[in-house]
């Protein structure tokens, strides 16, 4: 009698929702990976300003020389303004400060006023504007204004809601309310030929707590990323 054996057992193949499963993962876990890794990079330098780049509370931006043969230096507008009712300025940056060193010649001035009244001084007065100070290397001081002396030294003015003036270091700090400020470096007797080491800083009192949580954000999204690509042991 002829035996007749079973035909052998289908085996059914691999399903692909498992691989298509696992292209998902690897194109979300890639497009985790390079914001997650930006912002820990981005954290780690807050987190360096905050511990290491301050002077005397201050994050300072790094010192750039001005120098011009006009009569005055003055800044870009600096607006302080968040955007976010929720945040105030005062909270998220402090006091704001200028600070500048002038060479041994003479007296030198810095005072910070509202963009409306530092315009009306220096109206028809030889100027040249400062651009991106401590954020250019070095900074820009080739927009001059041709114009005559001004009216009278800048001391004398009533309208600076912060001024310094005298030989050496002078600086100027201001509490970082809403609105157009401008910055302004003389001469203190208004002559000609301006030629200083300049600075911007600001107090950030919430700069650490900004910085971990921008560090700590970013680890756990790499940490999603690298999970999502890591290669997954096969079964047996």
């Amino acid at each position: 009698m002829t035996s007749i054996s079973a035909p052998p057992a289908y085996t059914s193949p691999a399903p692909r929702r498992r691989g298509a499963a696992r292209v998902v993962a690897l194109v979300l876990g890639s497009l985790l990976l390079l914001p997650g890794i930006a912002l820990v990079a981005a954290g780690g330098l807050l987190l360096w300003a905050h511990g290491v780049h301050r002077s005397d509370g201050f994050v300072f931006s790094p010192e750039d020389r001005l120098s011009t043969s006009t009569h005055a230096l003055f800044s870009d507008r600096i607006d302080l303004r968040t955007g976010a009712d929720w945040l105030p300025v005062s909270t998220s940056i402090g006091d704001a400060r200028v600070q500048v060193t002038a060479d041994d010649r003479g007296a030198v001035f810095v005072g910070v006023a509202r963009a409306d009244d530092v315009n009306a001084y220096l109206h028809g007065v030889s100027r040249t504007h400062v651009d991106a100070l401590g954020f250019d290397s070095p900074a820009g001081t080739d927009d001059q204004f041709p114009g005559g002396a001004p009216s009278g030294p800048p001391a004398d003015q009533d309208f600076w809601i912060a001024r310094s003036s005298g030989t050496g270091t002078q600086q100027v700090a201001w509490p970082a309310g809403d609105g157009d400020w401008v910055f302004v470096v003389m001469n203190a007797d208004g002559s000609a030929g301006v030629d200083v080491d300049g600075r911007i800083g600001a107090e950030f009192p919430a700069l650490g707590t900004v910085a971990w949580t921008v560090l700590i954000v970013g680890a756990g999204i790499t940490v999603v990323g690298v999970l999502l690509v890591r290669p997954r042991r096969q079964g047996f």
